[in-house]
């Protein structure tokens, strides 16, 4: 008994367990999947560059390839755009834009749009989500930034072409080749705001004589429209594409000479980009341009099968 007691007096008492509770458990516990997802996270993009990187060309090939690919395309995009066949494209709109500006005639359109249409609280809301798609601040890096990485890992890793990234890259080129233009007429036309003063035309004196809202808002719906052979969802991105330029009449940032002009020259622009893809004149599906005559100025619309 003595041996028996001293053994047990010598016996380390192990703490007693207390048992962890489900909201002690961390994350990783509780969800072993995770566990999985943050080994692939870490170890599987390596994995994929070492694999591409046995056949695919180095990151400075890859660089150099797509920045001569998209120079040649953005070159092509220009010479489509600022040739000798849009000179009468270009005069016809700066003409009907003229007649509009330099008459009666936005300012009586701006009377009759506020009188009728301003007080719909449906379209003032309307209105305000339409602008969205002009602020170039959240638009333009948008598109930059995916365009040019999409471009980029078609060169590094051989991607085959994404309808959502040609639109990104097409996107991006029609607002390239459109700016000088418009920061030009913006500049040399000289036009007024509604709130600030007349449409008529005072060149060097203003800068509002051209919507960059609405050459903005209007490039990506174009693009979409002018990449899709649905007649039904080109319509639809063709209107849509209207929407910015009517939110700059409806909040008298322009008159509507101003967001026409604005949106031919982006509709122009999108041609442009879409002859170089297609190695066309004219893009599949519906063209629009300015028609003159003797004493009349009008619209054509031209539809390529």
């Amino acid at each position: 008994m003595a041996r028996v007691n001293l053994l047990s007096h010598h016996r380390r008492k192990l703490p007693k367990r207390v048992p962890i509770t489900p909201s002690q458990l961390s994350v990783t516990h509780k969800f072993p999947i995770i566990r999985v997802g943050l080994v692939l996270f870490l170890f599987l993009p390596g994995w994929l560059y070492a694999q591409t990187s046995r056949t695919s060309p180095t990151f400075f090939d890859a660089f150099r390839q797509f920045g001569n690919r998209e120079r040649d395309r953005v070159f092509t995009d220009y010479s489509n755009l600022y040739n000798r066949n849009n000179v009468k494209n270009y005069g016809l709109a700066l003409l009907g834009a003229g007649v509009m500006a330099n008459t009666k005639f936005d300012g009586s359109f701006q009377k009759w749009h506020g009188d009728r249409v301003k007080s719909s609280y449906s379209c003032h809301e309307l209105g305000e989500f339409s602008k969205v798609f002009g602020e170039g601040r959240y638009f333009i890096p948008i598109m930059v930034t995916s365009a040019l990485t999409y471009r980029f890992f078609q060169e590094k890793l051989g991607l085959q072409n994404c309808a959502l990234g040609d639109f990104t890259d097409r996107t991006m080129r029609g607002y390239f080749v459109g700016a000088p233009t418009l920061f030009t007429m913006q500049l040399v036309l000289g036009g007024d705001r509604p709130r600030e003063g007349t449409s008529y035309w005072h060149p060097f004196q203003q800068d509002h004589g051209v919507s960059g809202h609405a050459f903005l808002g209007a490039v990506p719906f174009i693009t979409a429209a002018q990449m899709t052979a649905q007649p039904c969802v080109k319509g639809t991105f063709y209107a849509l594409s209207t929407l910015c330029a009517w939110s700059r009449v409806h909040d008298d940032a322009h008159y509507l000479s101003q967001a026409l002009l604005g949106w031919y020259l982006a509709y122009l622009s999108v041609r442009a980009v879409s002859a170089t893809e297609g190695g066309k004149s004219l893009p599949r599906g519906l063209t629009i341009f300015p028609v003159g005559e003797a004493n009349s100025v009008g619209i054509g619309l031209h539809y390529l099968y």
